[in-house]
């Protein structure tokens, strides 16, 4: 017997919020499915976010290592 896939697996995934996209609603950005716009510009925000706070954290070590 082959492999049984599960009823409730999909198989387009929101990169945000994880939840499961229907074919008619999926926003494909930069390689990523998202729900919706929103979802993708709360995406980027929080990656940009992210970077930002990295730079902050690297740039107040630099001084402290020399």
């Amino acid at each position: 017997m082959g492999k049984v896939k599960p009823e409730n697996e999909w198989k387009f995934k929101c990169a945000n919020t994880g939840k499961a996209i229907k074919r008619r609603k999926r926003y494909y950005r930069n390689g990523k499915y998202y729900l919706n716009k929103a979802s993708y510009e709360a995406q980027m925000k929080k990656e940009k976010d992210a970077k930002a706070k990295a730079a902050a954290e690297a740039a107040a070590a630099a001084p402290a290592a020399q």
